[in-house]
């Protein structure tokens, strides 16, 4: 049976962790090596981990000084010795046989990473379920299910990034880092990530319960009051990379416009121009040669107001967040 590793970066969820360790603890998967990474925190997290480990010997604590959730991460890169690895994160919780399940999946297809639905929580009463809606494993290698692959990615599963629902063969990370002091890292690798893999699985399967609070990382820098450089950074990089990988088509494009739309709907409106004068000249020439690719007109149309008349289309209020475009 082999090993997973699972790796939980911790800073001050004193409140949620206990859930956390105790449904990873109690996996009916057991071949387990769980990494808790303390990253500095001012609370109890440390202590907490301090006692699991004490009681659980599968468990192995490191202490280091706060220096954010890619450093964290990274440091449990190079401490694990699994086979397969996952991620949690120490606010969030899992069923209790998500990693059976995952193993299980990965036995059967080969697959290179396995991928569960997952959940938004918010309470015992809300809960919003993610975007899978059936089991299927995608091989790579082949022409057509890489090109569905990737379709999917964009329309089914909305290009969600997250890391935790997973389980990934660990050579996977071979060569990939997170960002130092990064948010949204996990947008900054998960295509690279993604493209390295020759079978993905799917399953249709609640596993992993991500819990939505006000305070969360995530949530203070996705505020409207807030230009956050690394989110846009990550969107850019990812939909970049998303070309790269994917191929010059009509869906790598419309997400790179849509991309290069939300990023200078951002400069324009949340920040002082003059700070932000070199991005949004990047954004415009990038804008520019998406007018020579193939989509569809309407979004061609957009590029040209932003691009020879953004004061108009700037006083007339066309910029809007973007959504991704339907078949």
């Amino acid at each position: 049976m082999n090993k997973i590793s699972i790796i939980i970066p911790i800073y001050n969820v004193e409140q949620y962790l206990p859930q956390c360790l105790d449904s990873i603890i109690n996996q009916t998967y057991k071949n387990l090596e769980i990494i808790l990474i303390n990253d500095g925190s001012t609370d109890n997290s440390g202590k907490i981990c301090d006692n699991y480990a004490k009681v659980d010997n599968r468990i192995h604590v490191f202490h280091k000084k706060n220096e954010g959730v890619s450093s964290a991460r990274n440091l449990g890169l190079e401490k694990c010795t699994g086979d397969f690895i996952g991620f949690i994160d120490p606010d969030d919780f899992i069923e209790l046989n998500m990693y059976e399940l995952l193993y299980n999946e990965q036995q059967k297809t080969n697959a290179d990473i396995v991928w569960s639905n997952y959940c938004f929580y918010y309470s015992l009463n809300k809960k919003i379920p993610g975007e899978i809606t059936s089991n299927i494993t995608y091989n790579l290698f082949n022409i057509i299910e890489k090109n569905n692959f990737y379709s999917d990615l964009f329309y089914k599963y909305q290009m969600k990034a997250y890391l935790v629902n997973k389980l990934y063969k660990k050579e996977l990370f071979s060569n990939i880092k997170f960002p130092y002091k990064k948010t949204f890292e996990d947008l900054f690798i998960f295509i690279y990530l993604i493209s390295k893999a020759a079978k993905i699985s799917f399953i249709n399967k609640i596993l992993y319960y991500y819990r939505q609070r006000d305070n969360s990382i995530c949530n203070q820098n996705n505020t409207h009051s807030i230009f956050n450089p690394d989110m846009i950074e990550a969107y850019i990089k990812s939909s970049i990379d998303y070309k790269y990988f994917s191929g010059n088509n009509r869906i790598s494009n419309l997400l790179l416009f849509n991309t290069y739309l939300y990023t200078l709907k951002n400069i324009l409106f949340y920040q002082q121009r003059n700070i932000y004068q070199l991005e949004e000249k990047y954004i415009i020439s990038q804008l520019k040669l998406l007018l020579k690719t193939n989509i569809p007109l309407k979004n061609k149309i957009t590029i040209f107001r932003i691009a020879y008349f953004p004061n108009l289309y700037r006083k007339i209020k066309l910029l809007r967040h973007p959504k991704l475009i339907k078949k």
